[in-house]
């Protein structure tokens, strides 16, 4: 994962219903019952001269889930739109992973709907909006979202970092007018003028030299891909979009993190640090510090070497079998881009009426949603997809319900991916096995790529 000069100069050029029933499934004594509130929110930035920026947001800082138990979360919307909750990489039953106008009807203002479902993976995930997704991500509508292993992990201290930017106007209020900008769409997508990690500015977090700390990295960015240096102290990657490494590997470089991606690190602070440690966002100029790791004091243990790798999630594995179904999905549009023409909602546009639709990026040909799926399998078999971006631009493409395999040379290929970022003009085969029945979207989470037509779905059969 070493940063190259060309790999540098393209990932920072995208520096970017009816009211639904509440689920009917039935609650067991062991159904653990939570609930959420969609709300509006004010972050004092600018204290104590600024006005408050007004975002969206849920009613906490972070869920906390438990590996293995049922949970039923009752989501309330005090939002003035509807909306739905992704839970971003859990792999759940098909009717709660919370699409609106595929798996559910959105919430309505005012609204209630109840996700129930047992997460099978430890690991970092997030929840976010998955309703004018665009926008709603763009104001804040999402939280870090973290299912703890069955037995704790030997560590002094653990930390999440939510990394996010945000567009302000010259007011210092979230620029909503440029929600929707079509430049924004066949470009890079929306990216900030102001960096946060956990929705604060620069934080700093207290840590104690000597101590091993287990580090929750999250991009939750409409479009920014960060260059996340860390600082220098040993480290290894633990984990990959919540699904550990066989063997932790040591990380001594840049760590590319796209939106959507999630990393779990450790880093051991060494017994003679003092002060504070930066974590930093790499730029062409020098690097600008995002949070600051404070040391204070000592630890009473001391750990040394390589820590262990973390239990295995319930991956369904791929086996050396050759896959069942094998289809290509060739990405197509944007600026600089060769698209001369696609179907959209059934007809063919030129593209100029694409852009008047809002529409200008496509996958085999196909702007937006298609009437039909990618494909089609069975659960269980075995699946490739040939994936090429013939486009002037990075995408980051995320898979719901599943995780995969790739052949990117930027990744070890023992990571199992449900985000990866693949950068003009290259391609990877990615494989998985079908998991649980439904519809499952496949989509650039660049968010504005996916508005503007890169999204589609697999279809699972029981």
């Amino acid at each position: 994962m070493r940063l190259s000069r060309r790999d540098f100069i393209w990932l920072t050029a995208a520096g970017l219903v009816a009211a639904p029933a509440l689920a009917s499934a039935s609650i067991t004594p062991d159904t653990r019952r939570l609930k959420l509130v969609l709300r509006p929110e004010q972050r004092h930035w600018f204290a104590p001269l600024g006005e408050p920026v007004g975002l969206w947001g849920f009613d906490g800082d972070e869920l906390r889930l438990r590996q293995g138990e049922t949970v039923d979360i009752e989501v309330e919307n005090r939002l003035p739109n509807p909306s739905s909750v992704h839970w971003h990489g859990l792999r759940i039953d098909n009717a709660m992973d919370g699409v609106s106008g595929l798996t559910q009807d959105p919430i309505p203002s005012g609204g209630r709907f109840i996700y129930r479902f047992t997460p099978q993976d430890a690991g970092t995930f997030w929840a976010h909006s998955h309703h004018q997704t665009y926008e709603q991500l763009a104001r804040g509508l999402y939280m870090p979202l973290i299912v703890e292993e069955s037995k704790p992990v030997d560590v002094d201290r653990e930390l999440t970092l939510t990394l996010d930017d945000w567009r302000l106007n010259e007011s210092r209020q979230l620029d909503t007018r440029s929600l929707g900008d079509m430049h924004d769409w066949a470009h890079g997508g929306r990216v900030g003028n102001l960096l946060t990690v956990n929705r604060q500015i620069k934080p700093q977090l207290r840590v104690r030299a000597g101590e091993r700390i287990r580090l929750r990295l999250l991009n939750t960015a409409n479009a920014r891909i960060m260059l996340v240096k860390l600082p220098e102290v040993p480290a290894w990657i633990w984990a990959k979009d919540g699904q550990p490494l066989v063997s932790p590997r040591e990380l001594n470089e840049t760590l590319i993190l796209a939106p959507a991606e999630r990393y779990d690190l450790v880093l051991d602070i060494p017994e003679q640090a003092t002060g504070v440690l930066p974590v930093q966002l790499e730029s062409d100029q020098a690097p600008v510090d995002l949070a600051y790791l404070r040391v204070d004091g000592g630890a009473d243990r001391r750990f040394s070497g390589t820590p262990s790798a973390l239990p295995a999630n319930p991956l369904p594995l791929l086996g050396d079998a050759e896959p069942v179904h094998r289809v290509q999905l060739d990405m197509t549009g944007g600026a600089m881009g060769s698209l001369r023409q696609a179907v959209y909602r059934g007809q063919t546009f030129g593209v100029r009426e694409l852009v008047k639709e809002k529409q200008i990026w496509a996958f085999n040909g196909i702007a937006n949603m298609p009437e039909q799926p990618l494909l089609e399998a069975r659960s269980g078999e075995l699946i490739e997809i040939e994936m090429i971006n013939n486009t002037r631009w990075p995408h980051s493409m995320h898979l719901h319900g599943h995780h995969f395999q790739a052949d990117l040379a930027r990744y070890d290929k023992e990571l199992w991916h449900d985000t990866l970022v693949m950068a003009a003009g290259e391609r990877t085969h990615i494989r998985f096995r079908a998991d649980k029945p439904g519809s499952w979207l496949l989509h650039c989470h660049m968010i504005e790529h996916q508005a503007a037509g890169m999204v589609s779905w697999i279809r699972v059969l029981a």
